[in-house]
This record gives structure tokens, C-alpha cells and sequence, in this order.
């Protein structure tokens, strides 16, 4: 018998319905992503590189990056923090009944309807092997422990699992910044540019320099605070065994209300990207998972025979 119901309640259709709906909104925010790669990435290398060869297109191209900045401000940006937004609610409703949580009092999570996880769940199974992918969300042996301690090894994998992930994203756009802008600038000084023409290829690279250094920030402190939750899940973990009931379900309550806020304020990272990047990490946080619930049976069987005694 299991000590708690994780591993059934995660693989329940209600429950499968909701992953299926976050993955779905999560991909259609980085459908919007994706345009903002293309025409703050792309487009303007291709073009700094076309105004390095023609220079009369300079002030063309530079006019287009303008163009761009202000279209993400006001278009991508917004509909990529819409969806994502919902999706951080729909997993907020997913973790609350497979942790056995009730409904943080801070965060407003009623708005999403059974519909609207239907629809978006609707169209992530067209492709069969979508809906295997998200069984055993957490690991099954999980379910070997009381459901306080259980609960918070899930927490904290979730954390440093995204952290890992987030940390080396923001490693790659840093560099691929940098790098990019220099060179091609460097190749404007080489093929004897004026003065004004480097300035406006600088300027055709802002959209790029700008989403690299924007990516490499935002990243980088959702990785810090994924970091510090898992810290902190970890400490209540630890002190959890020589506590009542009523220390961990409480502290869990606090961890997964600053886990929504994460999901619901974070970048989201290209499918192309996180595939690369996840396998690794995500071997490592089931490793750490499992030894963490090796750990937590010793410790309960020690406290079983000292009972005992």
C-alpha cells in the first residue's frame, strides 16, 4: 500500500488533461517566441551583413529594427506573457490535487475552465505519443512516503531541474551576443565602413544585442530564485522528519505559491533548446530524486526502530 497517492492521482485523466493543456499553452507562447527569435535574431544579422555589402540599405535596415522593438513591445511580448500566465494556472491546479494541497488564498487560479482544458488539451493528443510523455510526472517511488515528505522532494526537483536548464540557456545567449555583435562589427571596420555606416549596422544589431542581453538576465534570475526555492525545500525536507504534520504541509503551502510566481513571470525557452539541454538534466533530477527518497526511507525506518526500542 502506498504511504501516499502521487504516483495514481498524477496519472489520472483529469490530471493528464491539465499537462496536456499547460504544454500546450506553453507551446503556443513559444510559437510567439519563435517570431521574436526570427525578427530579432535573424533578421537583423542577415541584414546587418546585407548592409555591410550594400551600404546604401543601412538606414533601411536600421529603420526596421526600431520597427522591430516596438513590435514586440507591444505584440509578441504581451501574447507570450498571456499564455503563459494560463498555463502557470492550469499547473497550479494540476500540483494542488496531486500534492493534496488546497488553493493558495495569494493566487488567483479559479478564472480557467473546464472548457478551455478540454480545447488546448484536445489539441495536444492529435500526436498519440504526447499524452505518453507526461505519465509519471513525478517519479513512482515517491509514493513510498508519507505524502509531507513525498510532496516536497517533488517541489524541489521541479526547481532545480528548471534552474539547471535555465542556467545554461542564458550561458549560450550571453555568449552568442556578444560574439555576433562583435564580429560583425568587426567585419564593418575591416571593409572599410565610415564612421557612420558602422553606427547604423551597431544599430541594426540592437534588436539582437538587446533579446540576447534580455534573454541572458531574465534567465538568469529565474535560475537564482529556482535556486533558492530548491534550498529552501531541501532545509524544510531535512527538518521535516523531527516536526509534526502541520510544519510541512505548511511550508509546502509557502514553496508552491513562490513556484507559481516563477511559472507565471518566467521566459520560456525554445522547444529546439530545451530538448538539447533537458536530457541530461533530467536523468541527474531523477537521480537526486531517488536518492532523496532512499534517504527519506532510511531515516523513517530509523525512526520506526527507535520507536520501537
Amino acid at each position: 500500500m502506498p504511504m501516499n497517492h502521487i504516483p495514481i492521482r498524477q496519472n489520472e485523466q483529469k490530471q493528464l488533461e491539465r499537462l496536456a493543456a499547460q504544454r500546450e499553452l506553453y507551446s503556443a507562447a513559444k510559437v510567439y517566441h519563435g517570431w521574436q527569435i526570427t525578427l530579432s535574431v535573424i533578421a537583423p544579422i542577415i541584414l546587418s551583413v546585407a548592409a555591410i555589402i550594400w551600404t546604401a540599405t543601412a538606414p533601411f535596415a536600421a529603420a526596421f529594427g526600431l520597427l522591430v522593438l516596438f513590435f514586440d513591445l507591444v505584440v509578441l511580448e504581451p501574447a507570450i506573457k498571456k499564455k503563459r500566465a494560463k498555463a502557470a494556472k492550469i499547473q497550479e491546479l494540476f500540483d494542488c490535487d496531486v500534492f493534496e494541497l488546497p488553493a493558495s488564498p495569494l493566487k488567483t487560479v479559479d478564472d480557467i475552465t473546464v472548457e478551455e482544458v478540454l480545447t488546448y488539451y484536445d489539441a495536444h493528443r492529435k500526436i498519440p505519443t504526447n499524452i505518453e510523455k507526461i505519465k509519471d510526472w513525478y517519479p513512482v517511488s515517491i509514493g513510498s512516503l508519507p505524502l509531507g515528505i513525498g510532496r516536497l522532494i517533488c517541489q524541489r526537483s521541479n526547481c532545480w531541474w528548471d534552474s539547471r536548464l535555465r542556467e545554461r540557456y542564458s550561458s549560450y545567449m550571453r555568449t552568442a551576443g556578444i560574439v555576433v555583435t562583435v564580429l560583425i562589427i568587426v567585419i564593418g571596420v575591416i571593409a572599410n565602413l565610415s564612421v557612420i555606416n558602422i553606427v547604423l549596422v551597431a544599430s541594426i544589431l540592437s534588436p539582437f544585442f538587446q533579446f540576447c542581453m534580455k534573454q541572458y538576465t531574465e534567465q538568469r534570475e529565474a535560475a537564482q530564485r529556482l535556486n533558492e526555492l530548491a534550498n529552501y525545500a531541501k532545509c524544510v525536507w531535512s527538518s521535516a522528519f523531527n516536526r509534526d504534520e502541520i510544519y510541512a504541509f505548511e511550508n509546502a503551502r509557502r514553496l508552491q505559491d513562490e513556484i507559481f510566481e516563477h511559472r507565471s513571470k518566467s521566459p520560456v525557452i525554445l522547444d529546439f533548446f530545451y530538448n538539447r539541454l533537458r536530457d541530461k538534466d533530467e536523468d541527474l533530477m531523477n537521480r537526486s530524486a531517488e536518492i532523496m527518497i532512499a534517504e527519506a526511507q532510511q531515516q523513517l525506518t530509523s525512526q520506526d526502530t527507535g520507536n520501537v526500542m
